[in-house]
Protein backbone atom coordinates (compact mmCIF):
# COMPACT_ATOMS: atom_id res chain seq x y z
CA UNK A 1 0.00 0.00 0.00
CA UNK A 2 1.25 3.53 -0.74
CA UNK A 3 1.60 6.29 1.32
CA UNK A 4 -0.81 8.97 0.74
CA UNK A 5 0.62 12.58 0.33
CA UNK A 6 -1.94 14.72 -0.74
CA UNK A 7 -6.21 14.44 -0.34
CA UNK A 8 -6.61 14.83 -4.01
CA UNK A 9 -5.03 11.15 -3.65
CA UNK A 10 -7.48 10.12 -1.49
CA UNK A 11 -10.16 11.42 -3.70
CA UNK A 12 -9.16 10.01 -6.18
CA UNK A 13 -9.20 6.63 -4.28
CA UNK A 14 -12.23 6.95 -3.24
CA UNK A 15 -13.58 7.94 -6.27
CA UNK A 16 -12.07 4.78 -8.19
CA UNK A 17 -13.62 2.90 -5.26
CA UNK A 18 -16.98 3.97 -6.41
CA UNK A 19 -16.91 3.29 -9.57
CA UNK A 20 -15.71 -0.59 -9.00
CA UNK A 21 -18.44 -0.60 -6.65
CA UNK A 22 -20.81 0.41 -9.09
CA UNK A 23 -19.32 -1.86 -11.59
CA UNK A 24 -19.46 -4.77 -9.09
CA UNK A 25 -23.28 -3.99 -7.94
CA UNK A 26 -24.22 -3.83 -12.06
CA UNK A 27 -22.54 -7.35 -12.74
CA UNK A 28 -24.24 -9.03 -9.36
CA UNK A 29 -27.70 -7.04 -11.04
CA UNK A 30 -26.78 -8.64 -14.42
CA UNK A 31 -26.26 -11.84 -12.66
CA UNK A 32 -29.46 -11.83 -10.51
CA UNK A 33 -31.44 -10.92 -13.80
CA UNK A 34 -30.32 -13.81 -15.55
CA UNK A 35 -31.00 -15.81 -12.71
CA UNK A 36 -34.56 -14.76 -11.75
CA UNK A 37 -34.54 -15.46 -16.05
CA UNK A 38 -33.48 -19.01 -16.15
CA UNK A 39 -34.83 -20.52 -13.06
CA UNK A 40 -38.42 -18.74 -14.73
CA UNK A 41 -41.08 -21.93 -14.50
CA UNK A 42 -41.71 -21.51 -18.85
CA UNK A 43 -37.89 -21.38 -19.29
CA UNK A 44 -36.45 -23.79 -16.69
CA UNK A 45 -38.26 -26.22 -18.86
CA UNK A 46 -37.54 -25.07 -21.81
CA UNK A 47 -34.15 -25.07 -21.69
CA UNK A 48 -34.05 -28.32 -19.87
CA UNK A 49 -35.74 -29.81 -23.04
CA UNK A 50 -32.90 -28.10 -25.19
CA UNK A 51 -30.23 -29.86 -23.41
CA UNK A 52 -32.67 -33.17 -23.66
CA UNK A 53 -32.66 -32.90 -27.67
CA UNK A 54 -29.22 -31.78 -27.86
CA UNK A 55 -27.76 -34.89 -25.60
CA UNK A 56 -26.53 -37.85 -28.19
CA UNK A 57 -28.76 -40.99 -28.26
CA UNK A 58 -26.54 -43.08 -26.49
CA UNK A 59 -26.82 -40.96 -23.33
CA UNK A 60 -29.54 -41.65 -20.75
CA UNK A 61 -30.02 -37.13 -20.59
CA UNK A 62 -33.59 -37.78 -21.55
CA UNK A 63 -34.35 -40.25 -18.62
CA UNK A 64 -32.43 -38.51 -15.75
CA UNK A 65 -34.25 -35.56 -17.14
CA UNK A 66 -37.71 -36.97 -16.68
CA UNK A 67 -36.44 -38.50 -13.26
CA UNK A 68 -35.63 -35.49 -12.19
CA UNK A 69 -38.88 -33.67 -12.58
CA UNK A 70 -40.81 -36.73 -11.54
CA UNK A 71 -38.71 -36.16 -8.10
CA UNK A 72 -38.84 -32.52 -8.27
CA UNK A 73 -42.88 -33.25 -8.16
CA UNK A 74 -42.94 -35.81 -5.54
CA UNK A 75 -40.87 -33.49 -3.50
CA UNK A 76 -43.52 -31.04 -4.23
CA UNK A 77 -46.18 -32.99 -3.09
CA UNK A 78 -44.24 -34.46 -0.64
CA UNK A 79 -43.45 -31.39 1.37
CA UNK A 80 -47.10 -29.35 0.70
CA UNK A 81 -48.80 -33.06 2.58
CA UNK A 82 -46.01 -32.62 5.38
CA UNK A 83 -46.98 -28.64 5.29
CA UNK A 84 -50.62 -29.73 5.97
CA UNK A 85 -49.63 -32.60 8.43
CA UNK A 86 -47.43 -30.14 10.71
CA UNK A 87 -50.11 -27.74 10.53
CA UNK A 88 -52.53 -29.92 11.66
CA UNK A 89 -50.59 -31.48 14.01
CA UNK A 90 -49.66 -28.08 15.74
CA UNK A 91 -53.70 -27.28 15.26
CA UNK A 92 -54.47 -29.95 17.64
CA UNK A 93 -51.85 -29.78 20.07
CA UNK A 94 -52.46 -25.79 20.64
CA UNK A 95 -56.52 -27.09 21.28
CA UNK A 96 -54.91 -29.44 23.34
CA UNK A 97 -53.43 -27.35 25.60
CA UNK A 98 -56.15 -24.54 25.75
CA UNK A 99 -58.45 -27.45 26.87
CA UNK A 100 -56.05 -28.15 29.80
CA UNK A 101 -55.26 -24.61 30.50
CA UNK A 102 -59.25 -23.96 30.81
CA UNK A 103 -59.71 -27.26 33.32
CA UNK A 104 -56.75 -26.28 35.08
CA UNK A 105 -57.82 -22.20 35.75
CA UNK A 106 -61.75 -23.73 36.44
CA UNK A 107 -60.07 -26.26 39.11
CA UNK A 108 -57.92 -22.86 40.78
CA UNK A 109 -61.34 -20.75 40.60
CA UNK A 110 -63.77 -23.50 42.23
CA UNK A 111 -60.91 -23.79 44.79
CA UNK A 112 -61.00 -20.32 45.62
CA UNK A 113 -64.66 -20.60 45.57
CA UNK A 114 -64.92 -23.01 48.00
CA UNK A 115 -62.13 -21.80 50.53
CA UNK A 116 -63.85 -18.80 50.71
CA UNK A 117 -66.91 -20.37 51.15
CA UNK A 118 -65.64 -22.28 54.26
CA UNK A 119 -65.01 -19.18 56.03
Amino acid sequence: MKKIKRIQDIEREKLRLKVQQLEQEKKLKDSWDGLKHDLKPGNFLRNKLNEFTHSKPDESGLVTGLVNVGAAYLSRRLTGYAGNKIDSTIHTGIEKASERLKTFLLRKKKKKRSSKAKE
